[in-house]
């Protein structure tokens, strides 16, 4: 059985030992690959590191919005991009509940930069999920993923219909999340992923157990879904709907 871990900060481990256990037991669980997101220019080197170090990693590089309104990013960006052939994008987007000027030109910018490389983008949104959407009908990109989705039911069907893939967590399990399990049973099962944000989660090889509770919740064999979002993993990776 393979699983794929949709996001992850494994750049965040405190040191290469912490991070080669990790890696150790994420191959022992059978998570075959996973998404390594960059948030800002000073861990994107230490994310294609480590995306080369380990089989199975695919490197992702952007401006996170906490980042936003910095300087001199754009140009490193392109660099790296371009240093990596098979990155994706990421992590970038909106997030509403921080106050940080540059949010949108920033996304918007990083949008037509995945457009004009024809990468697929990992987006990261909190309660500005009209503008997201807003910003997304005009990019026209190959593919992207709203990780940790947290979005109505309701907007699935606008998402999926520009290209969008969903990646669920532990939130899932959570009391009183309802609205969040009901949005994981509307999203089409050929776009649906699943992530540990790891080292949260208990690193990568967490993702089993996401996977376990959304079988669960889903009323489908752990083995099957497990199967299935590790095939969307890999044609997310490759840009692909």
């Amino acid at each position: 059985m393979e699983y794929f871990d949709a996001h992850n900060h494994l750049q965040l481990y405190p040191a290469d030992a912490a991070l080669d256990a990790a890696m150790a037991a994420a191959a022992a669980a059978g998570v075959t690959g996973m998404l390594c997101c960059g948030t800002n220019p000073d861990d994107w080197g230490r994310v294609l590191e480590i995306s080369c170090r380990y089989p199975g990693v695919t490197p992702c590089f952007g401006l996170h919005p906490w980042f936003a309104g910095e300087d001199g990013w754009q140009g490193r960006l392109e660099e790296f991009l371009r240093r990596a052939p098979g990155a994706c994008l990421g992590e970038i987007g909106l997030d509403a509940a921080r106050d940080r000027p540059g949010q949108l030109e920033d996304f918007a910018a990083q949008l037509e930069l995945a457009r004009a490389f024809g990468r697929p983008a990992v987006l990261h949104c909190v309660r500005d999920w009209g503008a997201l959407l807003e910003q997304l009908n005009k990019a026209g990109l190959p593919a992207f993923m709203l990780h940790g989705y947290g979005g109505s039911p309701e907007l699935i069907k606008d998402f999926a219909a520009l290209g969008g893939y969903f990646s669920f967590g532990r939130a899932i399990t959570e009391p009183g999340r309802e609205r969040l399990r009901a949005a994981l049973a509307a999203a089409p099962a050929d776009r649906l992923l699943f992530e540990t944000e790891a080292p949260d989660s208990g690193g990568p090889a967490g993702v089993t157990d996401v996977v376990a509770a959304a079988a669960a919740e889903l009323g489908r064999p752990a083995e099957e879904l497990a199967e299935l979002s590790a095939a969307n993993g890999g044609r997310f990776s490759r840009g692909l709907i």
